[in-house]
């Protein structure tokens, strides 16, 4: 694959994920993927806002524009070339590919015999019957089969603006109806293969367009050099507004199961036929900018077929801006009377009833212009009374929409299960989230936190987000308490419980708070009350730490004792948690990068990330508060120990969380796909970054290690077993003693140990993050969904994959290092042989820490958070009642009911009007009775 380097590397440079480079410029992460592997290119809009984000013109960024691109490999349009279609998959190498494209380079013009290969034959019609049997498929499950009437169509000059417009100015002429009998086709055909085609809601546009993409699938059977008819909707670019061309090719891939690199070349290549439809499934905005992106497509590709549909209402008003660029277009005709009453007759007796209420009924003649309307309106009241139906056309259009409903969920399905009332509310929430979103087809694995009702959403994040935090604080500051604090026992256990979630509520915090808070831009009562609540939460932290000594009741420690440690420590700690709620929403997300890779730079821009400082914030204040607290109580020399101490284990609890915080931030992001390779483990082993970032882990754990332990052996004091003892009161309490045997063989032991440890580590971090890096965690396509909620299933099985091996990575990097360093501490003083036996017990007893610790994080990180977000989401609609927790089975009923239909391994309303219908329940004028 072609990867965009100097983009990849201009946002590396800065350390930036894909997700906080989306986050700055609008976008999505998988768009910005896309366009680092060069699947997709920006528009002009996101190339400027690349472009300012980083400093840098297009050319340093490999950013062309479209044009460009499109002839950057030298492949002719597809006026000179004819069609190729390429085996669909990833795999293909590209040089097979190129080795293609030059078999088959043919002047079509000249009369020259097209030589194609066998490859590329078999290939071809695989996609024509691919297309064929989707068409088909679609016309099947099509309301308007109820129905069949051949639908008059009227040219409409003034839709569209083309040269003949300009010169003669036929725009102000008005619609001529076209002969009877005339086809799409025919329509298609005289209009230079460019055409719109308009409609009323119902009017039949899209089932036209399947039957124009049904005969032109013909036509590229029996011609080899047409191009290939794909119909897609347009609704979804609306969401990020890319170039069509990008957007294009990203959806024909998602729709058509052609893999990302193959439906690129086509759309460039101009191989493939767009029929667009949808134009009116956006907001009025987004169809004028969708109607100027379509127009800057068509210059670039001129000799492109291009077919665009739409409700006539909305286009007519996107188009008082700026109009389509094509040759023709067309209105399709009301029906008229007669059709109607001929429809009647090929139905007969069962339609009498309804017969005889349309002739008195204007609201349900005009109702019945449309096929879709009248195909509804036929299969509603067939075989029974019609019920006083209203004149209103309006009102109508919501009864007959309620009546079909309730008849559908009286006859099919199961009414035991879902009632009128259950399915009616289920499916307003679902149409209402799928027409704010833009969707036309519902996958239940992309619910998100905005799909909530208002009142919902406050305690979806909390139980999302704020709730496992706490959680995963406490046990993460239990785990690192136990590994690094010089005493660990009940006592310490409650305080590192309770420092633990306190800490992991700032993170959240920070993640989550409001600009004005952030900023305190605000009135001086809101700072008060800001500032007093979270005065009232450091008092909650310092009065628990201070009760917390209680547990140390027991013989030479009393009730004096309790007082005076109760009160130091709490009052301390208390302020110093207050400072922290106050300080950590004010650290800068944002630091500056080099625009080189230097290393002095890169350090100074490690220290300034958030989640650097995140931690030295937080270690440096407990540390501090700690280390005051014990001083006032025990004394200096203890509180410098204690304080590093305190600094060194927060600060390991600090980092992961905040790690994990950030990258469950916003959006629920499943890992749905792993890929890895031997390439991309290498490319990372030798990133730049990723090689600074373990020299200095490793530099930082030879001198604190080396120094400590060296400091502490040199000047005389026994070496506690723990290793947090030994990291913190080296460099304290070891200054503070008489020398006994020299500080030189101190100094050369220890440092041998930091050597090992630090070497070790550092290399077992730049080995594990560099295999977890290079495996990359994506979502599936659309097109290879094929069941209810399969992302969810894959992203748990993933996540654990990744939590077990994140496990079992940290867990032997922990027994290596935490039993070399016990070796040589016992080796040194008892011998090597006693050292080693006594090394491989300790580190057996503590390896267990490691495993817990990092199963737990890369669990967290690689989409078991995002599984666990998801299922709270879940039981949160299924609590309050708005949608059932056993959806597959609802789905399926209502399948049954013909209100929604199976896509793939998602759903969707049979028709947009009854999306519409539904999406319309919540205003009370279409309540079902």
């Amino acid at each position: 694959m072609q990867y965009n380097m100097l983009l990849k590397q201009a946002r590396e440079e800065h350390g930036w994920s894909q997700k906080d480079v989306a986050e700055k410029i609008g976008t999505d992460s998988k768009t910005v993927s896309r366009w680092e592997r060069r699947i997709a290119y920006p528009s002009p809009y996101f190339r400027q806002k690349l472009s300012e984000l980083f400093k840098k013109d297009l050319r340093e960024l490999n950013l062309l524009n479209s044009a460009e691109m499109v002839r950057e490999d030298g492949d002719p349009p597809i006026s000179k070339l004819p069609v190729v279609v390429f085996e669909d998959t990833e795999n293909l190498p590209d040089k097979h590919i190129a080795d293609i494209d030059q078999h088959t380079v043919v002047n079509v013009s000249s009369g020259q015999q097209v030589r194609t290969t066998a490859l590329q034959q078999q290939n071809r019609r695989r996609m024509l019957g691919r297309l064929r049997h989707s068409y088909s498929e679609l016309l099947e499950y099509s309301l308007q089969k109820l129905v069949w009437i051949e639908l008059g169509l009227a040219e409409m000059p003034n839709t569209v603006q083309n040269a003949t417009n300009r010169l003669v100015r036929l725009s102000q002429k008005d619609a001529q109806t076209l002969p009877p009998g005339t086809s799409i086709l025919d329509v298609y055909e005289t209009s230079e293969h460019e055409l719109l085609i308009l409609g009323e809601p119902g009017a039949g546009k899209s089932t036209l367009l399947l039957h124009l993409a049904q005969k032109l699938v013909q036509l590229a059977e029996q011609e080899e050099a047409h191009p290939l008819p794909v119909i897609l909707r347009l609704s979804s670019w609306a969401e990020q507004k890319p170039a069509l061309e990008d957007w294009m090719s990203e959806q024909l891939a998602l729709t058509y199961d052609v893999s990302q690199k193959l439906s690129t070349r086509w759309v460039r290549n101009e191989h493939i036929l767009p029929l667009l439809d949808g134009l009116d499934e956006m907001d009025a905005a987004s169809r004028s900018a969708c109607i100027a992106a379509i127009n800057a497509y068509h210059r670039e590709h001129l000799l492109v077929p291009l077919v665009v549909c739409s409700r006539r209402t909305e286009y007519e008003d996107a188009a008082s801006q700026q109009k389509l660029a094509l040759q023709h277009g067309v209105l399709i005709q009301p029906l008229t009377l007669e059709q109607v009453n001929a429809a009647f007759d090929q139905i007969g007796q069962p339609l009498d009833a309804l017969r005889q209420t349309l002739q008195t009924n204007q609201a349900l003649q005009e109702l019945t212009t449309t096929p879709l309307k009248l195909g509804i309106l036929m299969l509603t009241y067939s075989r029974t009374l019609v019920p006083t139906l209203s004149h209103d056309i309006s009102t109508l259009q919501r009864q007959m929409w309620t009546d079909y409903v309730a008849l559908m969920i009286e006859q099919k399905g199961d009414a035991k299960h879902y009632s009128l009332q259950q399915t009616s509310s289920w499916l307003n929430w679902l149409a209402r989230n799928l027409q704010n979103h833009y969707q036309t087809v519902f996958y239940l694995e992309r619910v998100q936190l905005d799909w909530l009702p208002d009142n919902l959403r406050k305690r979806a994040f909390w139980l999302t987000m704020r709730l496992p935090l706490f959680l995963l604080g406490i046990l993460v500051s239990c785990i690192i308490g136990m590994f690094l604090q010089t005493v660990f026992d009940l006592t310490t256990g409650i305080q590192a419980a309770i420092l633990g979630s306190f800490l992991a509520g700032c993170v959240s915090q920070s993640a989550s708070v409001s600009p004005e808070v952030g900023t305190l831009n605000t009135t001086r009562k809101r700072q008060c009350r800001y500032y007093l609540g979270r005065g009232l939460i450091g008092a909650g932290i310092g009065l628990s730490l201070g009760l917390s000594f209680g547990f140390e009741w027991g013989p030479g420690y009393g009730a004096g004792d309790w007082l005076r440690d109760g009160l130091i420590y709490g009052s301390i700690i208390g302020l110093v948690c207050w400072l922290l709620l106050v300080l950590f929403p004010l650290l800068p997300s944002q630091s500056a990068s080099p625009r080189a890779p230097q290393l002095s730079a890169y350090l100074r821009y490690l220290l300034s990330t958030l989640h650097l400082r995140r931690t030295f914030l937080g270690a440096i204040g407990l540390g501090f508060g700690y280390g005051l607290s014990t001083g006032l109580s025990y004394g200096l020399s203890y509180g410098a120990s204690a304080g590093l101490n305190i600094l060194l284990s927060y600060g390991c609890v600090i980092f992961p969380i905040s790690l994990i915080a950030e990258k469950n931030r916003g959006g629920i992001s499943l890992t749905e796909r792993l890929r890895w390779s031997w390439s991309s483990f290498f490319r990372s082993l030798r990133s730049f970054e990723h090689c600074v970032t373990s020299g200095a882990l490793a530099t930082g754990l030879f001198l604190i290690v080396g120094l400590s332990y060296g400091l502490t052996t040199g000047l005389g004091l026994q070496v506690s077993t723990n290793f947090g003892f030994r990291l913190s009161y080296g460099l304290s309490d070891g200054l503070s003693t008489r020398l006994s045997a020299g500080p030189g063989s101190g100094l050369i032991n220890g440092l041998m140990m930091g050597l090992i440890v630090g070497g070790g580590i550092g290399l077992g971090y730049w080995l594990g993050l560099g295999l977890f890096q290079s495996i990359a965690q994506e979502q599936i396509e659309d097109q290879d969904r094929q069941s209810l909620n399969q992302g969810v299933r894959r992203s748990a099985l993933n996540s654990t994959i990744i939590g077990l091996l994140s496990a079992g990575l940290l867990g032997v990097l922990g027994f290596l290092g935490y039993g070399l360093s016990y070796w040589l501490n016992e080796g040194l003083s008892e011998g090597l042989n006693k050292g080693l036996s006594e090394g491989l017990i300790y580190a057996l007893s503590a390896v267990w820490l490691f495993a817990i610790g990092g199963g737990l994080c890369g669990w967290a990180v690689s989409g078991g958070w995002a599984v666990l977000r998801h299922f709270v989401l879940r039981w949160l609609l299924h609590r309050r009642h708005v949608f059932p927790w056993h959806a597959q089975a609802f789905f399926n009923d209502a399948t049954a009911r013909i209100l929604l239909q199976h896509v793939g391994g998602g759903y969707s309303f049979i028709h947009r009007l009854l999306l519409e219908y539904f999406a319309n329940l919540d205003d009370g004028n279409a309540s079902p009775p």
